[in-house]
């Protein structure tokens, strides 16, 4: 699924007998049997059913049902029409990566697409990880109370299950992100997929409280409009971000003879993603109102069958956290390879050779770096906004359009609306980032600024705690008064 891209030859099975073929091209004859095809599907469907799905419900709480469903399908009907141009551009250049349609975009291109993929890929494992954690802090809680088994208002996770999640990601993430190629990890996509159909499962049949009974949470309403309603959208696209991921997936369909075959399973594998993601937002949303949290999860009752559903997105997120370290891998060795390139084009008498990095060093270093940022940034609502606000529109928007101007465009009229629908995906990403990015930059540097750690007076200071470990101020007189105190000390010192 994310080897290197190989060229293939259409039709040929019309080539004369007789013909001598050159040996230095490696032909492969497409398999398009309905096992190989299923399979295609399901590789694909668990890439693109990752932790966002989790956070549907929580976009829907801030925007309203309705306009939830409005926004979903706006940025699946987008995701979908930039993900055809995108394999049309593949299917004219006979690439089929972002990394090599990236090359021969030029080097401007190709930084933003490497760097983008690779904070969009880094930022998934680190979501990867903190749900995982979450998963532990709730299997520790049964063994007792206190901050060991429970944890604290300045640490997110328990001791115990931050144990345990360093634990998990040395014998068992490490090991499966240390290898060179995902292909042993193909045959994991079902039982990948039978776990998140379970979880979803859970999510839909597990009965919730009355509003009545439940203080301080509102019924869903079909439209609401708050300052948080922006934060929707972020979210909702970084759900739909998988477009690097088809490709290489479709590789040995990517040619004219099989294009129908490549349809079908883009096609089959885009619309079960809606629907899973509608069915999670509405569902979750309908049941829960303004309590949703940014892991549903969390809103179920303690009971076997959701204790079963999170140790299935556990196992879940096992076998895609690996993929991700291999993606972000692959963008980092582009980068460092496109270095040392302008480097050997300099003037020197002795170019200098490119870095061979050991494997299993950036592999631990990736690794180790997503670890330490899921335990000192924990909160995956912030983490889904800003990845949804920056990488993901790169990824989903603006990399197809570029690509399918550059090799596809250009045969058009500068007026063609395909032309012109391009505009548009790059429009629509100044859009999301412009909508989202400046209020959780704001909430971000006052959640940074009311932390315990950065401001000792802080819990004498009328400040209380959230899921996350971060102090937040409660009442704006009392941001007043805080400035205020600080002011006038810094004034008597003086």
């Amino acid at each position: 699924m994310f080897q290197e891209a190989r060229r293939y030859l259409p039709l040929l099975s019309h080539i004369k007998p007789g013909t001598t073929i050159p040996r230095f091209i490696h032909y492969e004859v497409p398999n398009t049997n309905l096992f190989a095809l299923a399979g295609t599907f399901l590789n694909l469907l668990n890439a693109t059913t990752g932790p966002g799905l989790l956070a549907t419900p929580l976009a829907f709480s801030r925007c309203g049902w309705l306009l939830g469903c409005a926004m979903l399908v706006i940025v699946f009907s987008l995701n979908y029409a930039s993900l055809l141009f995108l394999l049309r551009a593949c299917l004219s250049t006979r690439e089929h990566s972002y990394i090599g349609l990236s090359m021969r975009s030029g080097t401007t291109v190709a930084a933003l697409v490497d760097w983008a993929s690779l904070m969009f890929f880094f930022g998934s494992a680190v979501s990867y990880l903190v749900i995982i954690g979450d998963t532990f802090t709730r299997i520790s809680a049964l063994f007792g109370t206190g901050f060991f088994y429970e944890g604290g208002e300045v640490t997110h996770y328990s001791m115990l299950s931050l144990l345990m999640l360093v634990s998990f990601t040395g014998t068992v993430l490490a090991p499966l992100s240390f290898l060179r190629s995902m292909d042993s990890l193909q045959i994991s996509s079902f039982l990948g997929m039978l776990c998140l159909l379970y979880a979803i499962g859970v999510i839909m049949v597990t009965p919730a409280k009355s509003f009545s009974s439940r203080a301080g949470v509102s019924a869903p309403r079909a439209l609401v409009l708050c300052a948080d309603t922006p934060l929707a959208l972020p979210t909702l696209t970084f759900c739909f971000s998988s477009q690097s991921l088809f490709p290489p997936a479709l590789e040995t369909l990517h040619q004219p003879a099989t294009y129908e075959y490549l349809q079908q399973v883009v096609s089959l594998t885009m619309y079960a993603t809606f629907i899973l993601h509608l069915l999670v937002g509405v569902g979750g949303y309908l049941k829960f109102g303004s309590g949703v949290t940014p892991n549903i999860l969390d809103c179920l009752p303690e009971t076997f069958a959701v204790g079963a559903a999170r140790l299935s997105i556990v196992l879940a997120f096992a076998f895609t956290f690996p993929m991700m370290i291999f993606l972000c891998r692959m963008h980092i060795y582009s980068i460092l390879a496109r270095i040392q390139l302008v480097k050997q084009q300099t003037d020197k008498p002795e170019p200098a050779k490119p870095a061979e990095l050991h494997h299993t060093l950036v592999s631990a270093l990736l690794v180790g770096a997503s670890l330490i940022t899921a335990i000192c940034f924990p909160n995956i609502d912030a983490l889904f906004g800003l990845l949804g606000g920056t990488t993901s529109v790169v990824i989903s928007f603006v990399a197809p359009a570029i690509f399918w101007e550059t090799f596809v465009g250009s045969v058009f009229p500068e007026m063609h609306p395909k032309r012109i629908f391009c505009k548009v995906l790059i429009g629509f990403s100044v859009v999301v980032a412009g909508l989202s990015l400046p209020s959780l930059f704001i909430d971000l540097l006052g959640d940074l600024y009311a932390t315990a750690w950065w401001v000792p007076m802080a819990s004498s200071a009328g400040l209380h705690t959230w899921k996350g470990g971060i102090d937040v101020i409660a009442d704006s007189k009392l941001v007043h008064g805080l400035f205020s105190n600080h002011s006038k000390a810094l004034f008597a010192s003086g």
